[in-house]
This record gives C-alpha cells, structure tokens and sequence, in this order.
C-alpha cells in the first residue's frame, strides 16, 4: 500500500487543518497525520473513514477561538486511533499526569473527541452506527475528553473504546443522556472534574481506573433527562482518591434500572446512592473507610465485598443498605 496517499504532513505554521483532514477523509476514506501540532477549528469525519496519528507524536489542538465543539466529531462506522487530542495548548503532554491544573467548575462545552447524534425518546433508531476509538489520550477540554450523546438506545449504534486516557477535563469520558450500548476497556480517567458521566443504558466499563477526580463516576437523572440511564456494568475498576480523599467515588441519582459495580476496589472516596434501584456491589475491595450514603426506599446491596474497616452507614428517607457475605479485613461480619 503507497501510505504517501494518505499521509498529511504538519504544516508547522498554527493554521487551522480541518479543511485538509476533512478533504483527505472524504477523497480517500482515510487520513493519516504524520508528527506535530495540527490546530483544528473542527474536524468533521465523514461515515466509513478512519483518522490515526503516530501516538504521542501527533497532537490535534483545538483552537482557542472555538467555545462550543469539537476538536474531532465521527460519523457512522469511523475509527479513530494513535492520537493526542489537547484543548489547551499550553499543557505539557508529558508531565501533566504530574503537574497541577486549573479545572472547570462545571462541564463546559468544549469536546476532544465526540460521537453525536439526535435522539430523543421518541426517535432513538435513525442514529450513527458503530465506531472504535484506540489509543488516544485526551487533555484539558472543558466538556468531555470522549463525549457520546444523543446516538440512541439503537445496539448497533456504539462505541468500543480501549486504551484511552483522559487528563484535566469536565469529564473523562462524558455521556449526559441517549447514549447507550458503549463499551470502554483499559480506559484511565484521571484528575479530572468528573472521571465518568455515565447517563445512558447498556454501557461497560472494564479494567477502567477513575482515580483522582473530583468525582470519580456518576449516574444522575435528577433533572429526568435520562430516562433509560443505568442497567450496565463496571467490571475491574478502580475508583481512588476522589478529590484529594475526601470525595466522592461513586454517586448514582434517580437510576431506575439498577447498576453492577463488580471486582473491583474503591478507596479513599464516598459512596452516594440517592432515590435509585437496583444498585449493588460484588466482589468489591473497599480500602481504608468508607462513608456510604442512602436516601430513598429501594436497598442499595453489597455482596462478597471485603473491606478494611466497618464503612460509615448514613440512611435517610427510608434509605436501606444489605450486606450479605461482607468482611472486614479482620474476618468481622460487616452487617
């Protein structure tokens, strides 16, 4: 294969390369960005193509001027892979797993990467279709590194996203409502405001780390826009943390179709399970102690976890906590 086809050199000089990549996607159904610092107003892709970088060596930036987007959107059956994606080009690639940076108070309205739709419960089939997203690493964009949204309770309208890190963002991976049957694997969201949005159905986490979030996973439907939130898993996940330990690692509101959080460790962070059903952890590692917060009439259940010290019970409005086959470390009967 002549690669020379479908490679976009760096042009070096701060100009805005959507229009180019945008041209090379439609001409050959695939755009590979050699090293350097491509500025983007905003790139749309077209169904079926594929855009890749060299890793760490290829960083799409989205220009300053740009308040409400994002750097890539995808279309149907897109790939994605080997990419850099900053919204703030003064961030250092590689020590910003290190250095302190300014969050946003709320999530904004600037994406990395974004796979967008326009469902609503009464339209939800005629969506984008699958997509892949591999390798890339997303940094200080005030919305979501990876934003999904309004692509429908469709199955076959999907992400499958693995090996991703998301640094510094309104959140790591940000899925407010209508989006579901994603699934994430290997994916680190750190020292962001919110490592996971996660407001839709059907979507998995496994062997993803939320460590050192301001919060660190979130379900929420207090203001009824996801509906059909919840009914998913997180498999093999670590929540840590949460803001400088005194967070929260794990916050469900108003799910009404229940929630597995299974094999996995939560530590120095809250739990807060508000008006949900259905919400339980299994298998789970709780290090340190745990503060667990209950409000509303449906139980909230553990099961085969193991933890360091007796958590910190709070039930309010009829909250209800059960524990079943749960230990400390020190073989007592957590009950």
């Amino acid at each position: 294969m002549e690669l020379s086809r479908y490679l976009l050199e760096c042009p070096g000089d701060g100009r805005d390369m959507a229009p180019a990549i945008e041209k090379a996607l439609a001409e050959n159904g695939a755009c590979l960005l050699g090293a350097g610092d491509f500025y983007v107003s905003g790139v749309s892709m077209p169904a079926g193509s594929t855009l890749a970088g060299l890793g760490d060596a290829t960083r799409i930036i989205l220009k300053e001027e740009v308040t409400d987007g994002a750097a890539v959107t995808m279309d149907s059956f897109c790939t994605v892979r080997d990419l850099t994606f900053l919204g703030d080009e003064t961030i250092d690639r590689f020590a910003a797993a290190e250095i302190p940076f300014d969050l946003p108070d709320a999530v904004g309205t600037r994406h990395g990467l974004r796979f967008i739709g326009t469902a609503t419960t009464e339209d939800w089939m005629n969506q984008p279709h699958n997509g892949t997203v591999e390798n890339c690493r997303m940094l200080a964009f005030s919305g979501g590194g990876l934003t999904c949204v309004d692509t429908g309770y469709n199955i076959n309208a999907s992400l499958t996203v693995s090996n991703c890190h998301m640094l510094y963002c309104g959140a790591g991976i940000c899925i407010p409502h209508y989006s579901e049957y994603h699934k994430f694997t290997n994916v680190l969201c750190s020292n962001n405001l919110y490592g996971c949005i996660n407001n839709g159905g059907n979507n998995v986490f496994v062997g993803c780390g939320f460590n050192a979030n301001t919060t660190a996973f979130l379900i929420d439907n207090r203001d009824g826009r996801a509906v059909n939130n919840t009914h998913g898993s997180a498999i093999g996940c670590t929540f840590n943390h949460s803001d400088r330990n005194k967070g929260v690692g794990i916050a469900v509101y108003g799910a009404s179709w229940g929630f597995v959080f299974a094999g996995g460790q939560l530590g120095f962070s809250k739990i807060v399970v508000e008006n949900a059903t259905g919400v339980q952890f299994d298998n789970m590692n709780f290090l340190h102690r745990i503060d667990i917060s209950v409000k509303g009439p449906k139980p909230v259940f553990f099961c085969g976890d193991v933890f360091f010290k007796q958590p910190v019970v709070t039930l309010t409005d009829g909250g209800t906590v059960r524990f079943s086959d749960c230990y400390t470390v020190d073989g007592e009967p957590v009950e």
